[in-house]
C-alpha cells in the first residue's frame, strides 16, 4: 500500500568511522511505500539484471559486493530502499540516512541519473524482533550493465555490417524523425558511446542515403574522453569528440571508426554540450544543431548548457513508456530554442513554456520550476535532498 507522506531525508555523507570526505549535492525523489513483507518482483527485460545489496537489521553497511563497482558505468533504472517498520512507533530515518549515505560512499554511480526511480518501502507485518531479523533489508538495485570491452566489439562489428547491409530496425527513432524534418546541411552531433549502436547505424545509413542532397553537411561524434579513467573527466575538456565533413563516405567511416575504437564512455554521463560547443568553435557560421542523444545518460556538463546560442534539435534514443523523457535534454531544447524528437513526436515551442508551466509528453507531466524541467507523477511524495558539508 503505498502511503502518501513526504518522505524528506537530509543526509550530509559524513560516516562514522569514514576516512573518506565527501563533497557532494543530490537529489532524491522517491516514493514512499508501506507493504507487510517485501518481495522483489521478477525481472522481465532481459536487457537489466538487480542486484541485492543486503543490510542486517538495525544496521547500515552492507557486506560487501563484487558486483557493485560495475554499477559505477552502469544505468540504474531502479532502487528500493527497504527496512522493517519495527519496534512500532520507531523513527527510522535516522537509519536510513547511514544507509544511503554508505551507499553514495561505495558506489557514488548509483546516484549518478536523474531518471533513477527510487522507493522507499517499510515492512510493516513483523511482530517480534526476532521475524525482523529474517526479513530483507537494504537495497534492491535494477540496472542495465554498463558496456565491456566484449559488448564494445560487437558494437563495431554491428555497425560495419549495418552500412554495407542496412537491417530492420527494432527502434528505427533516428531514421523516422529524419523523414519526418527536413534539416538541410545539419551539423550532426552524435553520442558513440557504449549501447548507442543502433542509432549510430541509423544516422550514418542516413547520411549515406542523403549523401547527394547534403542533408547533412557536418558530423561531430564524442565517446565522452575516449578511455580516460572517471576520475580524471573534467566538465568542458572531458575530450573524446571528433569532426568529420561529409563530403567523403571514406573519411565519415574512418573518423566514425576512429572515435568507436577511442573508447566507449566509462561512465554514465555524457559530454553532450563540450561536442556542441566543439561544432560551433570548428563552424562559427553554424545555424543549428541536431543532436543525436541517449535519454538514459545525463549530461555532465549540464552546467554549461547556456554557452549554447544556436538551436539544437536531439534525437532521443532508447525512450520508454515507464521512464519517460530526460528532461535534461527538454531544457537544452527549451534554453536553445530548439526541438525534442522521439520515435513517433516532434516536440517544439519548449521556450515558450513559462515558469510553473506544465506540458504533458507521452502521457508523463512534466513542469517548470526554477527554470527547469521536472517530471511529475501523481504518486510522487517525496523529495529527499542529499547534500555534503
Amino acid at each position: 500500500m503505498k502511503t502518501p507522506l513526504l518522505f524528506l531525508l537530509l543526509v550530509s555523507l559524513s560516516l562514522v568511522n569514514a576516512q573518506t570526505s565527501i563533497k557532494s549535492s543530490l537529489a532524491i525523489k522517491s516514493d514512499t511505500f508501506s507493504v507487510p513483507k517485501y518481495k522483489a518482483a521478477a525481472g522481465t527485460d532481459l536487457s537489466t539484471k538487480t542486484l541485492l545489496l543486503t543490510v542486517n537489521f538495525g544496521e547500515f553497511a552492507f557486506n560487501e559486493v563484487k558486483e557493485i563497482e560495475g554499477l559505477n558505468t552502469s544505468v540504474i533504472t531502479n532502487v528500493d530502499l527497504v527496512y522493517t517498520k519495527y519496534p512500532e512507533g520507531e523513527d527510522f530515518t535516522e537509519l536510513n540516512r547511514k544507509r544511503i549515505e554508505y551507499l553514495h560512499l561505495m558506489c557514488p554511480g548509483v546516484f549518478s541519473s536523474n531518471m533513477t526511480k527510487w522507493r522507499i518501502i517499510a515492512q510493516t507485518g513483523c511482530k517480534n524482533v526476532n521475524t525482523a531479523k529474517k526479513y530483507f533489508h537494504g537495497f534492491v538495485i535494477t540496472y542495465r550493465p554498463g558496456p565491456t570491452a566484449e559488448s564494445f566489439a560487437d558494437e563495431v562489428s554491428y555497425i560495419k555490417s549495418a552500412w554495407k547491409h542496412a537491417p530492420a530496425f527494432k527502434d528505427s527513432t533516428v531514421i523516422k524523425t529524419f523523414q519526418r524534418n527536413k534539416w538541410k546541411h545539419a551539423t550532426v552531433v552524435c553520442d558513440f558511446t557504449g549501447s548507442m549502436a543502433p542509432y549510430i547505424a541509423q544516422t550514418l545509413i542516413w547520411y549515406k542515403l542523403t549523401f547527394q542532397t547534403k542533408d547533412i553537411s557536418e558530423f561531430v561524434f564524442f565517446n565522452d574522453g575516449d578511455e580516460t579513467p572517471n576520475y580524471k573527466k573534467k566538465i568542458g575538456k572531458t575530450g573524446g569528440v571528433y569532426y568529420s565533413n561529409t563530403f567523403c563516405k571514406d573519411s565519415v567511416l574512418k573518423t566514425a571508426y576512429k572515435c568507436l575504437k577511442g573508447g566507449y564512455g566509462g561512465d554514465v554521463p555524457e559530454n553532450n554540450i563540450e561536442a556542441c560547443l566543439f561544432a560551433i568553435k570548428n563552424n562559427p557560421k553554424i545555424k543549428e544543431i541536431v543532436m543525436i542523444a541517449d535519454n538514459w545518460a545525463p549530461m555532465r556538463d549540464y552546467s554549461m548548457l547556456s554557452a549554447i546560442k544556436v538551436p539544437v534539435h536531439i534525437i532521443l534514443c532508447g525512450i520508454n513508456s515507464e521512464f519517460g523523457i530526460n528532461p535534461q535534454y527538454l531544457d537544452l531544447a527549451r534554453q536553445t530554442n530548439g526541438t525534442v524528437h522521439t520515435l513517433e513526436q516532434d516536440i517544439s515551442k519548449l521556450s515558450k513554456v513559462a515558469e510553473g508551466q506544465t506540458i504533458e509528453i507521452n502521457g508523463a507531466t512534466y513542469k517548470i520550476l526554477a527554470g527547469r524541467f521536472i517530471k511529475v507523477t501523481k504518486n510522487q511524495n517525496a523529495v529527499a535532498t542529499v547534500s555534503s558539508s
